[in-house]
């Protein structure tokens, strides 16, 4: 999916949109964003999701939305590095 297709829709729905990078066996430690909703988009590889002790990985080209509150890490558990389109939205508490 290209970046500004993915940017506009996210941006319609609400959400900011960043472009980064995961390398093989890193990601994203353990958080928690007490009012935010995060989208995840892998564009290549695969991503190992923990979303509140529930785990599976994540398809290239789908969204993973984690929930605000949602403790969550990601991994790359695949054979190159990923790159990914992430963003959030303020949630209503």
């Amino acid at each position: 999916m290209e970046a500004s297709t993915c940017e506009n829709n996210w941006k319609e729905r609400g959400f900011s949109f960043k472009i980064g990078k995961i390398t093989l066996e890193k990601g994203v430690d353990e958080a928690r964003h007490e009012d935010l909703d995060e989208l995840v988009l892998a564009l290549n590889g695969k991503l190992e999701f923990t979303i509140d002790d529930k785990i599976f990985v994540a398809e290239e080209n789908k969204e993973v939305l984690i929930p605000a509150k949602a403790i969550h890490s990601i991994r790359n558990v695949g054979a190159d590095t990923s790159t990914i389109y992430f963003g959030y939205k303020k949630v209503a508490l």
